[in-house]
């Protein structure tokens, strides 16, 4: 759910967009090591085409897994010349349950998009101003709890510059958090409160901060617009309109298909344990959504190359990006990643024991989705390599 790992994201991101540039046959969606790379990527990264070998495309995945000691993955890439999904390894490690492509997982951060895209339908119809102070759409009994609501703006909130404290940090709901049981899905009012008694972080607009309490707040706004839930503002808004049949609102919504269990380790003993009991927000609008990897790449086609989820005038605006001064961009509910050879638009999320990327290259009119049921990746010295090996080609 909070985004800690920026700057190795960043890198992660460039290796995907190089090579999904029709330049490797491979994709290479996340978590691959040097010796993968070497035996599998480097040696024919001029012979095939991005998609079209599916069994070779398998292969690489399956590598992925065993190496690196994930669970299980689901990958999924599309290009002008065709499209590809494949699942390795299994959902469940006590089941040893294999993946399935259709497979659900916890898309965490990744649905802060969802948001964006709901909130930006409520300023088209007029119902949200975008810069306009908060304190005119939050529930009048939390307003006086926030401060610089009067001065701190939705586009604010959308873009991580509003500089308000974060919640999930804090002593007192990790302990509360240790104790919830998934029967009691946390509301948007009662994680809130967690954040009042911290100091902001910065002034408004002064500088990108991402917390995840920008979108707790956005939660709290979009439920008093529409006197619904937001789990059923992004159903009629995004889901229904697009057919997305797999996605849903955790622990909000009746569970559809089967849902892979994500891991990471807990308890820093180096040993992947289950988060399937953990409920540290689950179902917030800072991260609530479960998805699989078609649903994500609908959702990408129908908002960045359809273009029909928004008008044009709130696409301009969504994709308006704040630079955090480290090649790192945000827009309205949208990260941007640079490389030296693409950039590219979408979201990742590591939280409930899932890692998960989503990115579209407008450029290469091509979509990735990365789908890991293991939060604790490190990632930094991989995709590295990978970019030293697709540089010096």
């Amino acid at each position: 759910m909070n985004l800690k790992f920026l700057a190795f994201r960043k890198i992660l991101f460039a290796i995907v967009f190089v090579i999904s540039l029709g330049l490797a046959g491979y994709l290479v969606g996340n978590n691959i090591s040097q010796k993968v790379i070497e035996k599998s990527f480097a040696k024919q990264i001029m012979s095939t085409s991005t998609v079209g070998k599916s069994s070779q495309l398998q292969t690489l995945l399956n590598e992925i897994v065993v190496e690196e000691k994930i669970p299980g993955a689901v990958m999924y890439i599309s290009t002008p010349k065709g499209s590809w999904v494949g699942a390795s390894g299994v959902n469940s490690l006590s089941t040893k349950t294999r993946m399935k492509t259709t497979d659900g997982f916890s898309i965490a951060s990744m649905s802060k998009t969802f948001m964006a895209v709901v909130v930006l339908k409520l300023v088209e119809q007029g119902k949200i101003g975008l810069d306009r102070a908060i304190a005119t759409y939050l529930p009048r009994d939390i307003t006086p709890h926030i401060v610089n609501s009067d001065k701190i703006t939705v586009r604010q909130l959308l873009n991580h510059t509003s500089g308000v404290a974060e919640y999930l940090d804090t002593k007192e709901f990790l302990q509360a958090t240790a104790k919830r049981s998934r029967s009691q899905p946390w509301t948007a009012r009662e994680a809130i409160p967690y954040m009042y008694q911290e100091e902001p972080k910065a002034n408004p607009g002064e500088k990108f901060i991402y917390t995840d309490c920008n979108y707790i707040l956005l939660e709290l706004i979009v439920e008093n617009i529409t006197r619904g839930t937001l789990a059923q503002a992004i159903r009629s808004q995004i889901l229904k309109p697009l057919g997305l049949k797999h996605t849903f609102t955790e622990l909000r919504e009746p569970t559809i298909g089967e849902v892979a269990t994500g891991y990471g380790d807990r308890n820093k003993d180096g040993k992947l344990d289950s988060y399937a009991d953990v409920n540290d927000g689950n179902g917030l609008g800072d991260g609530g959504l479960v998805s699989t990897a078609e649903d994500l790449a609908k959702f990408a086609k129908a908002l960045f190359v359809k273009k029909s989820l928004l008008s044009s005038k709130m696409m301009k605006e969504m994709l308006k990006f704040k630079d955090n001064g480290e090649g790192y961009s945000y827009g309205l509910g949208v990260e941007r990643f640079s490389s030296p050879l693409a950039k590219a638009i979408g979201h990742s999320g590591i939280a409930y024991g899932f890692a998960t990327l989503l990115a579209y290259l407008p450029s290469e009119n091509t979509t990735i989705v990365v789908l890991l049921n293991n939060q604790n990746v490190d990632l930094k010295s991989v995709a590295r390599t990978g970019l030293e090996v697709v540089e010096n080609k």
